[in-house]
């Protein structure tokens, strides 16, 4: 019997499709096997740049799009994070008839170097996720702990950006439906911030996991509050979090590996339109690597005394 391959799915409202589309040839370039990418419009429909469908069908992929109805539930998003962030369960479900294995991928992600998402399919449980790296470790917020032991929640607290899905067990876990039952009570009042929380669908997805989740590596999604550490440095997956993202490429910003790989995207698809700052100006970055010193080493130390747990 032949193997199903592996569905990759991105869910837009359309908003940021320049994302979108830069991320999904990323991924096509650098991933090891062949894959099938999903890109679910959030009530719309649009066909992508036929540049993006040349790239990827060279390399052996496919890519679809689904229109999905926008699923009104009356609740709001919070600055960049639109209210489409609630509908990542919809998305999911929209391709999960046609795998066994499903990776949910925010469009702020950006793959560095060749992976093979296969690697990071849960093992025995419905979903499989990397720890989300400034709320795990308390660095935005300090009383986690303490709400977490209060609430009787798991210290354990996954990133949503990237979300392996077994899917049979998802489909018998009861997640799905739990979460919908929980993101209206989550905007009202949220256990791990104990009262009001920004971060719209993440917390709700791992009250409803309640446990029932696989810790990957860290380098599978290195979120920007690891910006200029050596977690960002080693990074297989960058997960651009905040509303600052990989585009537009900013000097201050940008490093050689992240400048070779949408130097790369450009080059293959021009059509997309990068503009990418010139490499003389990579000063700025280091100078900004410098102001943020302080920054950078307690985040640091918080993820390093995190992972040796």
């Amino acid at each position: 019997m032949t193997e199903k391959r592996i569905g990759v799915v991105y869910l837009t409202d359309g908003r940021r499709d320049d994302l979108t589309y830069a991320s999904v040839v990323a991924l096509g370039l650098c991933h090891k096997r062949e894959i099938d990418i999903h890109i679910v419009q959030s009530g719309f429909r649009s066909v992508p740049p036929p540049a993006v469908l040349r790239v990827l069908q060279a390399k052996g992929h496919r890519l679809a799009t689904h229109t999905l109805s926008t699923v009104h539930r009356g609740l709001c998003g919070h600055g960049h994070i639109t209210s489409t962030a609630y509908e990542k369960t919809e998305a999911i479900a929209a391709v999960s008839g046609e795998h066994d294995v499903v990776c949910y991928l925010d469009n702020d992600t950006l793959v560095m170097r060749p992976l093979d998402l296969a690697v990071t399919a849960p093992k025995t449980q419905p979903l499989a996720a990397v720890p989300d790296l400034s709320i795990s470790t308390g660095f935005d917020n300090p009383a986690f702990f303490e709400n977490c032991e209060k609430h009787g929640l798991e210290r354990r607290y996954f990133n949503s950006g990237l979300i392996v899905i077994n899917v049979p067990r998802w489909i018998g876990s009861g997640i799905p439906e739990r979460y919908d039952s929980l993101i209206q009570r989550h905007a009202e009042f949220c256990p791990y911030w104990d009262g009001s929380c920004i971060h719209v669908d993440q917390c709700a997805f791992n009250i409803a996991a309640n446990r029932a989740w696989e810790t990957l590596p860290v380098e599978f999604n290195v979120q920007k509050s690891a910006f200029q550490t050596r977690y960002w440095d080693r990074a297989l997956i960058r997960h651009y979090t905040g509303p600052e993202k990989f585009l537009p490429a900013r000097a201050h910003r940008i490093d050689r590996q992240e400048r070779s790989v949408l130097g790369r995207i450009s080059r293959d698809c021009g059509e997309l339109g990068l503009e990418i700052p010139p490499g003389y100006l990579g000063w700025t970055y280091w100078a900004n690597r410098l102001r943020r010193n302080a920054e950078r080493s307690k985040i640091s130390r918080l993820i390093g005394q995190f992972l040796a747990v």
